[in-house]
């Protein structure tokens, strides 16, 4: 099975980046079944033209298109580490899902795969990527919501942390979020691989989610 992380900053070396390898470090990694790989947003910054100004030259552009959509075509699933920043996701998640509808992706790379969010804030928030997310991410990308999601606050604190899911302080708690989060996904992208064809034909008929 092929799960894939994408780490939703536009900056190099943050927060939502270092969660991402921690989550693969502490739970796909230790499992020989599952075959994780982290998509790194802010090695794409051209992504960001996707919907922008023309340039006259775009070449650049295209091949990292085509290398972020190589990698969403062949995962099973998907987690979606993701900052608030300001209350909002970043602009470059914002043109990655665009990027992952029928016309502009040449199909449905994300189309009936099961997604798992998971917000964070270097403070107390987090919940405002959740709800964006789950409001308007599914309608031409067609993935598959968990009804599951976590939220960390705290971020750079909960990052070192020992990953002791079983434990009963707050962060155990979301530790033990995220990980039953994860043995979901698995679960629903076992079973969704099974007839993801024939939903995606579906999804065809009508592509833009009306």
């Amino acid at each position: 099975m092929n799960i894939l992380i994408i780490s939703s900053s536009q900056r190099q070396e943050s927060n939502s980046l270092l969660l991402s390898e921690a989550i693969n470090d502490h739970v796909f990694d230790k499992q020989t079944h599952i075959d994780s790989h982290i998509l790194d947003i802010s090695k794409y910054p051209f992504l960001l033209d996707h919907y922008g100004f023309g340039r006259d030259d775009n070449s650049q552009l295209q091949q990292e298109k085509d290398v972020v959509l190589s990698q969403l075509y062949k995962c099973d699933a998907v987690v979606f580490v993701v900052p608030e920043w300001g209350g909002m996701i970043p602009p470059a998640l914002v043109n990655l899902l665009l990027l992952c509808a029928n016309g502009s992706a040449s199909g449905l790379p994300l189309g009936h795969k099961p997604a798992f969010a998971i917000g964070l804030s270097t403070s107390s928030g987090g919940s405002n990527p959740i709800s964006l997310l789950k409001a308007y991410a599914a309608k031409n990308t067609h993935l598959t919501w968990l009804p599951l999601h976590a939220i960390v606050h705290n971020v750079q604190d909960f990052i070192i942390s020992p990953w002791s899911p079983n434990k009963g302080d707050r962060t155990s708690q979301v530790q033990s979020r995220i990980l039953t989060g994860l043995k979901a996904l698995e679960i629903y992208a076992n079973n969704l691989k099974n007839v993801r064809e024939q939903l995606v034909d579906l999804s065809k008929i009508h592509p833009f989610g009306q």
